[in-house]
């Protein structure tokens, strides 16, 4: 996965949900995590989500460490496992409160087809041990001619 606009590349791993419920992230934070119980990269409908760490105490930056700096119209691409490169515009940068977090409409089925890209943000609450906001992305399949 490349987001060439704020010069970060990391590698997709597929994961799935923790002891939670909710999804999980790879502990490797110079990967970012595909869910695999929605629709792929490249998919015709629906939210393909893709999150990442910004940061770790101990390993530093992650991938998605300047995230929030993407604008609407910078490029994402994917590389899928046939060889191709699935091609996203970024459409929106929103920064939601956790607890505020659209579940259902970030990992929806169906609709038309994007990439979400997710990752933390905001206040970091240190009694908490985690970031106060999400930082989420959305971007739309580049039309080929």
């Amino acid at each position: 996965m490349r987001l060439a606009a704020v010069g970060a590349e990391a590698e997709v791993v597929d994961v799935g949900v923790d002891a939670l419920g909710e999804m999980e992230v790879p502990l490797d934070v110079s990967t970012v995590g595909w869910y695999r119980f929605g629709p792929a990269p490249g998919a015709d409908t629906g939210s393909s989500v893709l999150s990442g760490h910004v940061d770790d105490r101990e390993q530093g930056r992650g991938a998605f460490y300047r995230l929030s700096d993407l604008e609407p119209g910078d490029p994402v691409e994917v590389d899928l496992a046939d060889g191709s490169v699935a091609a996203y515009r970024v459409t929106d940068v929103e920064r939601i409160a956790k607890e505020e977090l659209p579940v259902e409409v970030l990992f929806a089925r169906d609709g038309a087809p994007r990439l979400t890209l997710v990752t933390c943000g905001g206040d970091f609450d240190r009694a908490a041990r985690s970031y106060r906001e999400n930082i989420v992305v959305t971007a739309v399949p580049v039309s080929v001619e």
